[in-house]
C-alpha cells in the first residue's frame, strides 16, 4: 500500500486569476477594443515546458461561447517542441467547444476549412490586412505580428459576431 505525506489539498491546483496569468505573460495581450456590455471573457491559457505561450481571452454572453482573441509568443530556441496555433487549428478549437462541429476523437476528423477571404483586422487603430478562414459559420484570422513584442494573434468567431472582434487593442497586464 502507498501512502502520501502531501497535505489532502496539494492535489488541487491553484488556477491563477485574469490578472495573475496577465502578469505572468508579462507583455500586453491582445483584447476586443468595445466588449459589447452582456460579454465577458475567461482567461484561458497554455504553457510547454512551464513556458507560457498562449493566452486566450474567451469571450462568453451567459453560457454562449462567443469568441476567441489568442496571444501567442515563440518559445525559447532552447524548446525542442515548438507550440504553433494556426487560424486553422483556432477554427476547429472553436466549433468544436462551442457545440457547432461534433467532434469525434475516434476519428480524429477535424471540419475542414470552406474558403478564405481578405479583409482587414485593426490592431490599435491601424489597419492590418489578413487572410480569413471560414467554416461552418464562423472565421478565423491571424495577425502575423505584434508592434513592440514577438508574436502574434488570431481571432476567431461565429458570422454573426465577428464584426464585434475586429477591432482588437493590445492591453498591458496592469488593466486585467
Amino acid at each position: 500500500m502507498f501512502y502520501s505525506d502531501r497535505p489532502h489539498d496539494a492535489h488541487r491546483r491553484h488556477r491563477p486569476t485574469p490578472r495573475e496569468a496577465a502578469e505572468e505573460w508579462g507583455e500586453r495581450i491582445a483584447t476586443v477594443r468595445d466588449t459589447p456590455p452582456d460579454w465577458f471573457f475567461l482567461v484561458g491559457r497554455q504553457s510547454t515546458n512551464g513556458y507560457l505561450c498562449h493566452i486566450d481571452l474567451n469571450y462568453h454572453r451567459g453560457r454562449e461561447f462567443l469568441a476567441i482573441v489568442q496571444t501567442s509568443r515563440p518559445l525559447p530556441p532552447e524548446h525542442r517542441i515548438g507550440s504553433v496555433t494556426t487560424p486553422q487549428s483556432q477554427l476547429a478549437n472553436f466549433l468544436a467547444n462551442s457545440d457547432r462541429f461534433d467532434y469525434d476523437p475516434r476519428t480524429g476528423q477535424l471540419p475542414a476549412v470552406e474558403r478564405t477571404s481578405t479583409d482587414v483586422l485593426r490592431l490599435d487603430g491601424a489597419a492590418v490586412p489578413v487572410e480569413i478562414h471560414h467554416g461552418l459559420g464562423c472565421r478565423s484570422a491571424l495577425i502575423p505580428a505584434l508592434p513592440d513584442q514577438s508574436g502574434y494573434v488570431i481571432v476567431t468567431a461565429p458570422d454573426e459576431y465577428w464584426e464585434a472582434v475586429t477591432e482588437l487593442v493590445l492591453r498591458p497586464p496592469t488593466t486585467f
